[in-house]
C-alpha cells in the first residue's frame, strides 16, 4: 500500500477540514477538536469493554467515536506481515505513560508486529523528541506512533514521514499536522467537564462547610500540550461561568518534583484553597502534601487516572478521577497503524469515551484499562535494525552525520 505524500494530502486534508469546521455529515468540529466532542455537546455513551481483563489478548470490542459516530471498535485478529513500528512517548515521570507503553508492546505482540518504544524524558524535551523521530526515520520503520509533546512541534517531521510514504498515528496527546493518518485520542474536554461538574455538584455543601465562597486551585499540566490546553479551556469555562473563584497554580511538566513545587507554591499563596483540581501527578502531589500537613479537609479531583490515583480514590483521599482507558488507546494505535499499512478501513478521528471514577464506581472497574500489572514498568525497547529483503520495506540508509547509536533520551 502506497502511503506517499499524495495519499497523505487527501487524508491530511480531511483531518485539516475537520479541524477548521467543515461538515462531513457528522457534525461540525471546532479547531483541533474531533467531530462529536465540541464543547457543549453531549459525550458519547460510556466505553463498553468485554467482561475479560484488557491485559489479556481478548480486549475487544470497545465503544469508540469514529469520525463522529459511536460504534464498536473490533481490532484485527492478525497482520498480513510482521511490520516494524516506531513509537515515541513524552516521558516516564507520569505513570500514565507506563500503561501506554505496556499497551503498545502487548498489542504488537498479539498482532505479530515489531515495535520500538522510546521516551523523550519529559514535556520540556521537545528537541529530544524531534531528534528521536529524525533518527527513528533512519531505521526505516513501516509506521510511526507518536504521543507528541506539543501539538505542532513535530510538523516538519510529520511532513517528512508523509514524503517517505509511511503512516503516522497520533496517540492521545493530539497533533495538528494535516499529514497524520489517524488519531486515537481521549476526550480531553469531557475529562475536564466531568471534574468541573463534580465540583459544582458539591459546591453548596463545601461552601457551607467553609462558611464562604469556594476556592478552587487549578493545575493543568504542561503549557502547549494539546491535552492540557483542551482540559484547561473546558474546566475554566465550566467553573468561571458558574462564578467559582479559580486560583491558577501554574503550568509544568507532569513530573512529581515539578508538580509538587507548584502545589507548595499554590498553598503558600492561598493557604485556604478548598479544592485542588488538575492533572493526575499534581493531585497525587497534593495528596502527599496535605498528608504531611495533616489536612483532611481539602477536596482533590483529578482530570485523568493512573494506578496511584485509583489507589487514592479507593482510600477516599481523592474524591473523583476520570479514566479515558490509556492502555486501550495504545492498543488501538497499533491496530490503526496496521490497518493503514494493509489498506484496511479505519477512522481518521477515533476518540475514547471516558469513565467517571469515585469510590463506588471503582468497585469492579477493570483497572487494566489504566495500570500496568504489578511488577511491570515502562516498556522501553529499541526497534531492531531492518533485516535485508523484508518485502515492502527498503534497506536502511546510513545514519546522518552526528547520529550514531541511540539519540539523546532513548535510554532508560
Amino acid at each position: 500500500m502506497a502511503w506517499g505524500r499524495g495519499r497523505h494530502r487527501r487524508r491530511g486534508l480531511r483531518s485539516l477540514l475537520v479541524m477548521t469546521g467543515v461538515v462531513f455529515g457528522l457534525g461540525i468540529a471546532q479547531a483541533g477538536v474531533p467531530p462529536g466532542t465540541e464543547a457543549g455537546q453531549a459525550a458519547p455513551p460510556p466505553a463498553s469493554l468485554s467482561q475479560g481483563n484488557v491485559s489479556q489478548n481478548d480486549w475487544s470490542p470497545v465503544s469508540v467515536s469514529r469520525d463522529g459516530r459511536v460504534g464498536p471498535y473490533v481490532p484485527l485478529a492478525r497482520t498480513a506481515h510482521p511490520w516494524r513500528i516506531c513509537a515515541l512517548l513524552p516521558g516516564t515521570q507520569d505513570k500514565f505513560w507506563w500503561g501506554v507503553s505496556w499497551g503498545l508492546v502487548r498489542e504488537a505482540e498479539r498482532l505479530g508486529v515489531v515495535i520500538g518504544v522510546y521516551q523523550a524524558g519529559g514535556y520540556d524535551k521537545l528537541d529530544v523528541q524531534k531528534a528521536q523521530l529524525d533518527t527513528c526515520r533512519t531505521l526505516k520503520p513501516d509506521a510511526y506512533i507518536v504521543a507528541a509533546i506539543t501539538s505542532d512541534g513535530l510538523d516538519a517531521q510529520a511532513a517528512a514521514i508523509a514524503d517517505g510514504g509511511r503512516p503516522l498515528i497520533d496517540l492521545i496527546n493530539g497533533m495538528a499536522s494535516p499529514y497524520v493518518t489517524a488519531h486515537i485520542l481521549g476526550n480531553f474536554r469531557e475529562n475536564a467537564r466531568f471534574g468541573a461538574n463534580y465540583i459544582l455538584e458539591h459546591r453548596a455543601e463545601w461552601e457551607k462547610a467553609a462558611g464562604r465562597p469556594l476556592k478552587v486551585g487549578w493545575l493543568p499540566g504542561p503549557k502547549g500540550a494539546e491535552w492540557a490546553d483542551a482540559m484547561e479551556a473546558s474546566a475554566l469555562d465550566v467553573l468561571r461561568r458558574a462564578g467559582v473563584e479559580v486560583i491558577h497554580g501554574g503550568y509544568g511538566a507532569t513530573g512529581m518534583a515539578t508538580q509538587m513545587d507548584l502545589v507548595r507554591a499554590l498553598f503558600d499563596r492561598v493557604p485556604d484553597v478548598d479544592v485542588v483540581f488538575g492533572n493526575a501527578v499534581a493531585i497525587q502531589a497534593a495528596a502527599n502534601y496535605l498528608r504531611s500537613r495533616h489536612d483532611g479537609g481539602t477536596h482533590l479531583v483529578a482530570t485523568y487516572a493512573t494506578d496511584g490515583i485509583t489507589d487514592l480514590v479507593r482510600d477516599g483521599i481523592i474524591e473523583l478521577a476520570v479514566s479515558d482507558s490509556p492502555i486501550v488507546q495504545a492498543r488501538i494505535a497499533v491496530d490503526l497503524a496496521v490497518r493503514a499499512l494493509e489498506g484496511r478501513p479505519h477512522g481518521v478521528w477515533n476518540v475514547m469515551t471516558v469513565d467517571r471514577l469515585d469510590q463506588a464506581r471503582l468497585v469492579g472497574y477493570d483497572l487494566s484499562r489504566i495500570a500496568v500489572p504489578e511488577g511491570e514498568r515502562f516498556q522501553l525497547r529499541p526497534l531492531p535494525p531492518l533485516e535485508p529483503r523484508r518485502g515492502p520495506s527498503v534497506p536502511p540508509s546510513p545514519s546522518p552525520a552526528g547520529v550514531s547509536g541511540s539519540p539523546p533520551g532513548w535510554g532508560s
